[in-house]
């Protein structure tokens, strides 16, 4: 590794459950876990050690296809008249009051979504921090939605949205991924009623098709 990935968070155990290393285990990658309130401090001053550079695991667009996998894993394909494209914007226009952006994750490979900050943003724990510690609030949207595209749900929407975008069940998928990522996230939803409601009626639909 040229780079030294790490993650912050409140614990080893919440770190290990993060998506956001997904893709990390996956190729045998060394993560550091720091839990220390203190370490999202000094990193921003830190940036590398021995000439290698500190590297948030849920910051900015990493490519991990530079390494290979220790063991390729099944995943769920697209037919090869859909793409992501229509997915893409629909999500993107459904959240655009939520998320910066969305796009393709190169970080997971089993949880269908996460979020992560943009590259020139504040990591996702230190937002917390702040949060907390300074009643830091972002201006406008500061984090950005990652979708898997081999998540047999996101690829399911996929090939929905490339048929009928108008399709409800498209607006209310937006919200439920953006409100599970949230959830993961160790984040409130901002409308625990419509999401309850949009989980039923999503659960409804899927027992009866």
């Amino acid at each position: 590794q040229d780079e030294i990935y790490y993650m912050t968070g409140e614990s080893r155990d919440s770190i290990e459950r993060s998506p956001q290393i997904e893709g990390f285990k996956s190729r045998g990658l060394e993560v550091l876990f720091m839990t220390d309130t203190i370490d999202s401090f000094w990193l921003q001053m830190a940036s590398e050690y021995n000439g290698k550079k500190f590297v948030s695991v849920t910051k900015g667009a990493i490519d991990l296809d530079k390494f290979k996998p220790e063991k390729e894993t099944p995943h769920e394909k697209l037919d090869d008249d859909v793409t992501m494209t229509a997915l893409l914007g629909i999500l993107s226009d459904e959240l655009k009051k939520d998320v910066k952006a969305v796009r393709i994750s190169k970080r997971l490979t089993d949880s269908p979504v996460c979020l992560v900050a943009d590259e020139a943003g504040v990591d996702m724990h230190m937002e917390r921090v702040l949060k907390i510690q300074q009643k830091y609030e972002p201006v406008g949207p500061s984090k950005i939605l990652e979708i898997n595209e081999h998540h047999g749900l996101i690829v399911k929407l996929a090939a929905l949205a490339q048929t009928n975008t108008q399709s409800p069940a498209l607006k209310d998928a937006a919200r439920l991924l953006y409100d599970q990522a949230c959830i993961i996230q160790g984040e409130p939803v901002s409308d625990p009623a419509s999401f309850a409601r949009r989980m039923a009626e999503f659960m409804q639909r899927g027992l009866a098709a």
